[in-house]
């Protein structure tokens, strides 16, 4: 077939002038890495300054390059937004279309690996789509990570928030508590939030930034509790109070129902992996089976449709065993 001889033609060109791109970049450009994110963003405290620096001074100054060009180009311009919002929930200091680079550099070398081992345009296509996705499934499990961690806290980050008001300190105060007291991914919100309104932004727009930075459903029930609380009056504390029992109640349930079908994700793990452990035990015993598989039409055609049958029985599985509490 021609085009597909075309089309892994084109790729491998793709994959070399990419990499050359970049080893050009690495070799010639001697300037520092122009700072993405000003003071504000990057600094919470004098040690994460540090931290920020150190990062920035040994980024891959030819990764910049090609974010510039992608910027400059146009391209994924819908993409992006979605990006920068994954980005900002994962708290990672990195502009979209850097990510995006990162994203069309593993595409390109996968896809390049992918032609040089098996010489076919569907596992060249399948390769060049995995190195494709895998930053991207790396992104959405750091979000999920630090979603559960906030979640977490927010039982605790409501009670101090709570226990300062009854003391008589102000919501500012009370959020400068929060800061200081706490640890992890709701301490550093919170201090950015707290900066936010010390620098003079309105305080109901600085909660709606951080309700939008992290993405938790339970913190924008606590913000718009806060924010209502803020036109109509009423007791703040106790509605913190209330918020936060029924946030415990909340993760009480998730934790049981985790329990309950903690069955239903270890078959789906096992279902979803048997295929390939049997795989790669017949290559080890037969490999002429394997290699059969691979070079035949119909061979790759099955492997395809095995592979979007099993991506369809994960999806269902997934549905069945995440219950909304």
């Amino acid at each position: 077939m021609v085009f597909p001889g075309l089309l892994i033609l084109l790729i491998l060109v793709i994959s070399l002038s990419v990499l050359f791109y970049q080893l050009l970049c690495c070799l010639f450009n001697k300037n520092n890495y122009i700072s993405r994110l000003d003071a504000y963003t990057n600094q919470v405290d004098a040690v994460k300054d540090e931290k920020v620096k150190k990062q920035q001074e040994n980024y891959w100054q030819g990764l910049g390059l090609l974010a510039k060009s992608i910027e400059k180009t146009g391209f994924f311009a819908n993409y992006k937004n979605k990006i920068r919002l994954k980005l900002t929930n994962a708290n990672i200091l990195m502009k979209a279309e850097e990510f995006l680079s990162i994203c069309l550099i593993l595409f390109s070398t996968s896809g390049l690996l992918g032609t040089l081992l098996f010489k076919n345009f569907f596992m060249t296509l399948i390769m060049a789509v995995i190195g494709w996705l895998a930053p991207l499934f790396i992104l959405n499990r750091k979000i999920s990570k630090r979603l559960k961690t906030i979640n977490s806290q927010l039982g605790d980050t409501l009670a101090v928030l709570s226990n300062s008001l009854k003391a008589g300190h102000s919501f500012f105060q009370a959020v400068d508590s929060v800061s200081r007291e706490l640890t992890g991914p709701v301490a550093d919100e919170f201090a950015k939030l707290q900066k936010e309104i010390s620098l003079g932004v309105n305080t109901e727009t600085a909660l709606e930034n951080m309700a939008g930075r992290v993405g938790s459903d339970d913190l924008e029930l606590m913000v718009t509790a806060v924010l209502i609380q803020r036109q109509i009056g009423g007791n703040l504390a106790e509605i913190l109070d209330n918020i936060s029992e029924t946030i415990r109640q909340r993760i009480r349930a998730k934790g049981e129902i985790r329990a309950l079908t903690a069955q239903g994700r270890m078959s789906g793990w096992i279902i979803a992996l048997l295929p390939f452990f049997l795989a790669v035990v017949i290559s080890m015993i037969s490999p002429e089976h394997i290699r059969t598989l691979i070079t035949n039409p119909l061979g790759i055609f099955m492997i395809i449709t095995a592979l979007l049958m099993e991506l369809l029985g994960i999806v269902f599985i997934r549905k069945i065993i995440n219950v909304e509490v």
